[in-house]
């Protein structure tokens, strides 16, 4: 029995151009079938403007966990289903993290800047 379920055609059950049509039309199933799969699709959240594309599939959120607000910076994937998901790549700061973070993000642009 061979390796594949598939059925092992012999010359006298069908000729070779219907065997390579068969393998075409399946070909061809297979591909739009992964297209269709590979078509990218956006999380569903709950408040969509509450997050900010960063491009190279990072972005930024607003999030409300358990009360209290948080702003995530995170990496994002593409699961099996073409869902994005946040990866493990990220921060997410409280608002006291937040705050001071924009205390300090003028000097950190001068010296970005007198670098660049």
């Amino acid at each position: 029995m061979p390796k594949s379920k598939e059925y092992v055609f012999t010359d006298d059950d069908i000729s070779d151009e219907e065997v390579k049509i068969k393998k075409k039309q399946k070909r061809e199933i297979e591909d739009k079938e992964e297209k269709v799969l590979k078509k990218p699709k956006k999380e569903s959240n709950k408040d969509e403007d509450a997050v900010w594309d960063l491009g190279n599939n990072r972005q930024i959120s607003v999030r409300d966990f358990k009360g209290k607000l948080y702003v995530d910076i995170r990496e994002m994937y593409y699961d099996k289903e073409a869902n994005l998901k946040p990866g493990k790549k990220g921060i997410c700061l409280n608002m006291t993290q937040w705050q001071k973070l924009l205390s300090v993000m003028d000097d950190v642009d001068k010296i970005v800047k007198s670098k660049s």
